[in-house]
């Protein structure tokens, strides 16, 4: 079972005589889209990465719609469900044609949307980068990488 929770934060300043001002940005409008995913009917039966990607996309479009209708309401930062791209019920082996090179942040300073060609397999992330750049938000997605090591992980 999966568990979806939204958190509004506010942050507040303490000035020195002890009440509490807001600070200059000190909220923002988040949004939260519950999807109903489009799923892969057979997810234990291995694909190609082609036939992984023409899957995903369907769930991609539904979500540039949604980060669309999300910033023309206001929102900032718009949050999607986990397995919302790709769904769920994967074998290690099914899973693999999802996968993507997924740099750590703290590592190197990458944007997929300017820079699409720096690493290979990286078609959603740079939807994603995209989609974020085009709407001026911030997403959260859920999405399978291969790590160097070639261990499955998830962010």
């Amino acid at each position: 079972m999966f568990l979806s929770v939204a958190v509004f934060v506010s942050f507040s300043v303490t000035s020195a005589v002890g009440h509490t001002e807001p600070a200059a940005d000190s909220s923002y409008v988040a949004a939260v889209y519950e999807h109903h995913l489009i799923l892969n009917p057979e997810p234990h039966v291995p694909l190609s990465r082609a036939a992984a990607l023409q899957h995903v996309q369907k769930n991609l479009d539904i979500y540039e719609e949604q980060a669309a209708r999300a910033a023309q309401q206001g929102a900032q930062i718009l949050v999607f469900p986990e397995d919302g791209l790709h769904g769920f019920n994967y074998t290690r082996s099914s899973i693999s044609a999802y996968l993507e090179t997924i740099p750590d942040p703290q590592q190197e300073s990458w944007n997929p949307c300017t820079e699409p060609s720096r690493y290979n397999n990286t078609e959603v992330l740079q939807r994603l980068s995209c989609m974020a750049r085009r709407h001026n938000l911030y997403l959260v997605a859920n999405m399978p990488d291969l790590h160097k090591s070639g261990m499955l992980a998830t962010r």
